[in-house]
């Protein structure tokens, strides 16, 4: 079953039944991908899960709290630079949909190359920036700039092995073989939980401390690279060798490796501009956290971001499987089916997020419960804007969906000029004026969250209805 193999008639918007012919494949590629991000997530998730069942309550809070700093400075860095993904998950496409493999080979040598040079970099800046970052973020309390700024050294030594493997799954990606991540990310999360478990609580019986928050740092770079060692391998497999070729250094161009990196920086500088979105958004929370003393306010909100992030990762994951199709579509010279793709992929996540919306606003609490059970005030202080990000779910779909629709077709800087402009215009802003400014506390930051989401997928829903990114050429 190809994903270019239905015809190229236009889509119709204003229909209430799926196209199941389209729904067929966007689900056998993106349920891949969705359980391997879902793993992915798991392994950021079991941090909070974890640090949240320390026997001290107030050092469990003040880790949650602290992870609600490291792990966006993380992303902030670490993403930029993965977003590598991006280029080579679209060029990929586009010469597997042309029957070209020896220059989809020759994508991911020079997408390896750059991910050498992009991820030995990332850390080292990372790790020189850290405490500088998180010193001026961490409004909340002292204990949560030490426990941030040493937690989130620890996940930088992992950047270069996530840029490498990003790699590897953006070429597989690209080629519609999305099950090989998930075999990855499964084996790597597992070993992440096992890790967390002895370096979080500490084994006598293995001669490891109890390192806490340290400890689930150290234990998720490590399963980082255990990750990259199973892609490696895959992509050794002669079936792939023998039609690829990847690993020629006759494939080394400036060419495809300068067009790598042109997706790449509009790319990472949108992934740059959401984590320093979120990071001031939780600087904003620690300040009301600070005016009352403690760190309530921004455990919650961190439990909120895992939450929220159980929702949309599956949709980013259909969104890649979205922008595989939409890119290999525009290799096959279909621009309608390309376009047929994103819509449905949009209509098939408004009707999953519905139950979601629903959970979030009747049981608020319980959810919030789940990842801070020994201390209640953190439920509490979260159950409100739980309820009110229930509203913004729908128009979530629709803007990452059709982002990463764009992404495939190579619209990188629309959607960083987007990004950039709802963050720095909108959501950064609003959370403060309604936060921390005029007094409306927590649920003023998240109203402003809600805000946002809804103007992305309205924009995003805008460009996508028009054609001019059907012309781009990679």
């Amino acid at each position: 079953m190809e994903l270019t193999d239905l015809d190229d008639s236009p889509a119709r918007l204003l229909k209430l039944r799926l196209e199941m012919p389209i729904v067929r494949r966007v689900m056998a590629l993106g349920s891949w991908v969705m359980l391997a991000m879902i793993t992915q997530f798991f392994v950021n998730a079991a941090d909070n899960f974890m640090v949240g069942r320390l026997d001290n309550t107030e050092l469990a809070t003040a880790s949650q709290a602290a992870l609600g700093l490291g792990l966006p400075l993380f992303w902030a860095i670490g993403g930029f630079f993965s977003a590598v993904v991006f280029g080579t998950q679209a060029m990929t496409a586009r010469r597997y949909a042309e029957g070209e493999p020896l220059r989809a080979g020759q994508v991911l040598w020079n997408s390896l190359l750059v991910a050498i040079f992009a991820g030995t970099f990332g850390a080292s800046l990372g790790y020189v920036l850290t405490p500088h970052a998180v010193d001026f973020l961490a409004t909340a309390s002292p204990e949560q700039a030490a426990l941030g700024s040493s937690y989130t050294q620890m996940r930088m030594i992992g950047v270069p092995g996530m840029v490498l493997t990003f790699s590897y799954k953006a070429f597989f990606d690209g080629i519609a073989k999305t099950h090989v991540h998930l075999y990855a990310a499964v084996v790597m999360n597992l070993i992440n939980i096992g890790l967390n478990y002895v370096m979080i609580y500490g084994s006598p019986a293995l001669g490891v401390p109890m390192m806490g928050l340290d400890g689930a740092g150290l234990a998720s770079a490590l399963s980082t690279y255990l990750g990259l060692f199973i892609m490696m391998a895959v992509s050794f497999q002669p079936k792939y060798l023998r039609t690829y070729k990847f690993y020629q250094v006759a494939h080394t161009s400036w060419t495809v490796a300068r067009r790598i990196i042109r997706l790449m920086i509009p790319s990472g500088s949108a992934t740059v501009m959401i984590m320093t979105g979120f990071l001031l958004f939780m600087r904003f929370v620690g300040e009301i956290d600070a005016a009352v003393g403690g760190n309530t306010y921004s455990a919650a909100t961190k439990a909120i971001m895992d939450t929220a992030a159980l929702c949309f990762m599956p949709v980013v994951a259909f969104g890649t499987a979205t922008a595989t199709a939409v890119s290999q579509s525009l290799g096959a010279k279909k621009p309608n089916l390309a376009a047929r793709y994103g819509w449905e992929s949009v209509r098939l996540g408004v009707l999953a997020m519905l139950f979601a919306g629903a959970m979030f606003a009747m049981f608020p609490e319980e959810i919030i419960r789940i990842w801070a059970p020994n201390d209640p005030a953190v439920a509490a202080a979260g159950a409100t804007s739980l309820r009110m990000i229930a509203f913004g779910l729908p128009m979530m779909v629709v803007g990452l969906i059709l982002s990463q629709a764009l992404y495939g077709a190579g619209a990188n800087t629309f959607v960083m000029i987007v990004e950039g402009a709802l963050h720095f215009g909108v959501l950064v802003p609003v959370s403060w004026l309604l936060g921390p400014k005029l007094g409306f506390g927590i649920e003023g930051v998240w109203a402003a969250a809600t805000l946002y989401v809804n103007l992305l997928g309205i924009i995003m829903a805008a460009k996508f209805l028009g054609k001019s990114w059907r012309r781009i050429k990679l």
